[in-house]
């Protein structure tokens, strides 16, 4: 009776183990995997350099702003796109003075012709506002607003088909005639453009410097 009994704790004891292990069979099959996965991941990252995350970043050389190369870091960048305010600055500081509407309309040849002959950009407005109340006091239907080609003793000069036209000739002088040749400061332009006023009270050099120096620091 005794070893019948022995027998069928035996018998119920195999069965569980049996159980148990088609029960965790799978469990430690799984187990096997992940720990052969994580174990091939380190030996794979092992032979990799270290990189930071850095979002927005693919390397170093696409920073666009920065005053000094950032710590390694959730970074991102930023970039500025660049605006020519020139013609708004002139476009309103020619307004600012009641310029003719055809003069505003010639604001891009300002701007495009100083570019040409490699002049600044202020240098025409302010002659013209010197020269004519920026357009105001000209001849009729000369387009002159530069005093261009009034000589001494004359009340009229050069005429041009419109204000734009006017701009590219004067620019092509100034460059040509002045600073070609060594006369490339507001002093020194006076002294060919209105000796008069080079020899005396200097009143056209201070009043062009002004102007120059208005449209430069304009605020828009």
């Amino acid at each position: 009776m005794r070893n019948k009994v022995k027998r069928n704790l035996s018998n119920k004891n195999m069965s569980r183990l049996k159980l148990m292990a088609v029960v965790m069979a799978p469990i430690w099959v799984f187990a096997s995997l992940v720990l052969l996965l994580g174990v091939g991941v380190k030996l794979v990252n092992a032979d990799q350099p270290h990189r930071p995350k850095v979002l927005g970043i693919r390397d170093t050389k696409s920073y666009t702003l920065f005053a000094a190369q950032p710590n390694y870091a959730d970074t991102l960048t930023q970039t500025i796109n660049y605006t020519d305010t020139r013609e708004y600055k002139l476009h309103a500081f020619f307004m600012s003075y009641r310029a003719p509407y055809e003069m505003l309309e010639a604001v891009p040849a300002f701007i495009e012709a100083a570019d040409r002959y490699d002049l600044p950009w202020t240098l025409l407005p302010a002659i013209a506002c010197k020269e004519s109340g920026c357009g105001r006091k000209i001849p009729a239907g000369s387009y002159n607003p530069f005093g261009w080609a009034v000589y001494t003793g004359q009340t009229t000069g050069a005429n041009f088909s419109s204000f734009s036209a006017a701009a590219w000739t004067v620019a092509k002088g100034l460059r040509e005639d002045y600073f070609n040749r060594g006369l490339d400061t507001v002093p020194e332009i006076e002294t060919r453009y209105t000796p008069p006023s080079a020899n005396s009270h200097k009143g056209w050099q201070k009043d062009v410097t002004y102007f120059m120096n208005k449209l430069e620091n304009w605020q828009l």
